[in-house]
């Protein structure tokens, strides 16, 4: 059970970061995987880094979503 809320939770939150949810209110749970999660991708090195590229076109949600994670400031710990 606590597994089901946690993945709900977690599906809400980047429903709400990736701004999915502004346009035609909450999606359903295969749609959403379908557009955000199921997008092919590969970790390549380049000059040391690690880059994530994805096809071109069907990545701009995810782009989005992660740029604003990254934006986002910590919790500092109490």
């Amino acid at each position: 059970m606590w597994a089901a809320v946690l993945a709900g939770w977690i599906s809400a939150l980047l429903q709400a970061i990736s701004g999915y949810d502004q346009h035609a209110g909450r999606a359903h749970a295969a749609r959403f995987r379908h557009d955000l999660l199921l997008v092919p991708g590969r970790l390549v090195r380049h000059a040391g880094q690690l880059l994530l590229r994805l096809p071109p076109g069907r990545g701009d949600l995810l782009t989005r979503t992660l740029a604003a994670l990254r934006a986002a400031t910590p919790i500092p710990a109490t």
